[in-house]
């Protein structure tokens, strides 16, 4: 796998690329808020690359970039579960989505 970062102003993209880097196999999108943090808008991994350890994988990369921010995220109920193992914490709820935080 190879992970490609683009920054454009205060958004960040990841792609996440297969072995012969032919195929975008996960992607995700972090944007830099005014007061420092990081809100992680989405990761998104192929159907037939999950369970192999791309998000974390993925995830791994943005926490490690962004190891000096809070980073924010607004997951459903059913992916809070995997945030938390990851070092995040529950901080209420925004609607139907369920807030993540994970401080510096």
């Amino acid at each position: 796998m190879y992970t490609e970062r683009n920054t454009s102003g205060r958004l960040c993209e990841y792609l996440v690329w297969n072995e012969y880097r032919t195929q975008v196999i996960a992607s995700a999108c972090v944007e830099l808020e005014v007061d420092g943090s990081a809100v992680l808008h989405n990761i998104n991994v192929s159907s037939g690359y999950r369970g192999n350890g791309v998000g974390t994988e993925l995830l791994s990369q943005i926490l490690a970039d962004f190891s000096g921010s809070r980073i924010i995220a607004y997951v459903f109920e059913g992916r809070a579960k995997w945030y938390e193992r990851h070092g995040f914490r529950r901080d209420g709820n925004k609607g139907s989505l369920v807030k993540v935080v994970k401080d510096p």
